[in-house]
């Protein structure tokens, strides 16, 4: 099926009348309806550097949108998060940053300056979108905040993601990533089913990805809203609050029916245990693998094991009735005896294929790398290559968050080293003489 998505906006063409790969401008004529390539072809985001919300700007920019980071003279704090390209420590080599960040401008301006300011306020006076996470007060004290800069757009969606929220008791509170996994709920149900161990909170900041993500999807809504009212809003989005709500059952089964959730290895959490799912196969490796098989299944699962000698006496005609079948299923029960057997006899890749093949949703636990060779990623067009003339070769990137026939979602281009766009940025948006971009380049004010 074909995916047709329409937009219609104001005229904010770039500095040469074009998006990134060369198409016209989303709309030459304000209002005007057109099909797009990509969902945010022809917006334009400003985006205030921080480690928190730099998805928002990549799920953006990954979707069309020129997306312009600003950066303090020295990188933004992404810049320095390792690991890094041979691991030697250099702003433009964190491969951290460089996921986070494809496809990005970047423009280097200290705003705690006057000028920088003020030149942060005139690109903000053109964007579409304005990305911020910077602690409730700081941009009102800067004159940056939605107020002092919506009366000069009024069609500007500026967005906010703070720890908790711009109002509110905890409002000037601080807290890291992991700690939102913990106050959130995720840690609490996040981990090994033994209750003695220590609960695991997901790495790869999994709080700030969240709420970046819904963050993404409440500028889209605005942007949505904006097509109609010709209007721009102010987004509010709380860390915690994303957190708290990405728990997924454990929330409804507390409100609900006053249960508390238990940490099941490999599983969702809920508040009874299920029978265990990694079984090791026969080249020492680990599958997840469910054994409560549906009707359609059952014969082809029987055939397999009869075909290696494990099926015992699952023959037996009661097990086609699936109450029976199910509670042969628990740990130690026959159906569970058998297939241990049978995946002590299989390697892990050929279990997976066989089971797929049943319709089964089986999987080989592997190493992230490990992904890279497998030929399914492949032949789904999972990778892109991105050239990285810095380092003489393309890297495989992940080409986006969903597939779609009609919407190409993938990485435009590298990471933008630092500062590589600010001299372009204020001569060609600005209009800044190129004499005195020097001079500012020079008081340190930008770079």
């Amino acid at each position: 099926m074909l995916l047709r998505v329409f937009a219609r906006r104001r005229d904010v063409p770039s500095p040469e009348g074009a998006t990134r790969d060369g198409r016209a401008s989303l709309s030459a004529i304000p209002g005007e309806v057109v099909l797009l390539s990509k969902v945010f072809d022809g917006l334009t985001v400003i985006e205030l550097a921080d480690r928190r919300n730099q998805m928002v700007g990549k799920i953006m920019s990954d979707a069309g949108a020129r997306v312009i980071q600003i950066e303090p003279t020295r990188g933004s704090p992404g810049r320095y998060v390792g690991p890094f390209v041979n691991d030697v420590e250099d702003p433009n080599k964190s491969l951290d940053y460089w996921w986070f960040n494809t496809g990005k401008e970047s423009v280097c301006i200290d705003i705690t300056r006057l000028p920088g300011q003020q030149m942060l306020r005139r690109l903000i006076a053109s964007a579409d979108v304005f990305v911020e996470s910077t602690k409730p007060g700081t941009l009102a004290a800067l004159g940056l905040d939605y107020a002092s800069v919506a009366p000069s757009n009024s069609k500007l969606i500026y967005a906010s993601l703070t720890d908790f929220g711009q109002t509110g008791p905890w409002a000037q509170l601080e807290m890291n990533d992991p700690a939102h996994l913990a106050l959130g709920g995720q840690m609490g149900v996040g981990g090994y089913s033994d209750p003695k161990e220590t609960p695991i909170g997901g790495q790869g900041r999994q709080a700030y990805n969240a709420a970046s993500v819904m963050m993404a999807h409440s500028i889209t809504v605005a942007l949505w809203d904006r097509m109609t009212t010709d209007l721009g809003q102010y987004v509010d989005v709380a860390i915690h609050d994303c957190c708290a709500i990405c728990t997924e059952r454990p929330v409804s089964y507390w409100l609900w029916y006053n249960q508390p959730s238990v940490r099941q290895t490999g599983q969702h959490a809920g508040p009874t245990y299920a029978p265990p799912i990694q079984v090791q196969a026969a080249d020492g490796r680990h599958m997840n693998a469910r054994f409560n098989f549906p009707p359609n299944v059952w014969p082809k699962m029987l055939g397999w094991m009869k075909e290696l000698g494990v099926a015992g006496d699952l023959e037996d005609e009661k097990y086609n009735d699936a109450p029976t079948r199910q509670a042969a299923a628990a740990v130690g029960g026959p159906v569970d005896v058998a297939m241990k057997a049978l995946l002590a006899k299989v390697p892990a890749q050929e279990a997976f294929e066989k089971a797929q093949s049943f319709g089964l949703t089986w999987g080989v636990i592997r190493a992230p790398e490990e992904n890279l060779g497998i030929s399914h990623f492949a032949e789904r067009g999972f990778w892109r290559d991105v050239e990285h003339e810095e380092i003489g070769k393309t890297v495989p990137y992940p080409r986006g968050f969903y597939k779609s026939d009609g919407l190409d979602v993938s990485p435009d281009g590298r990471a933008p080293h630092l500062g590589e766009h600010t001299r372009a940025v204020l001569t060609k948006e600005l209009g800044i003489d190129a004499t005195q971009v020097e001079l500012l380049a020079q008081t340190g004010v930008v770079r």
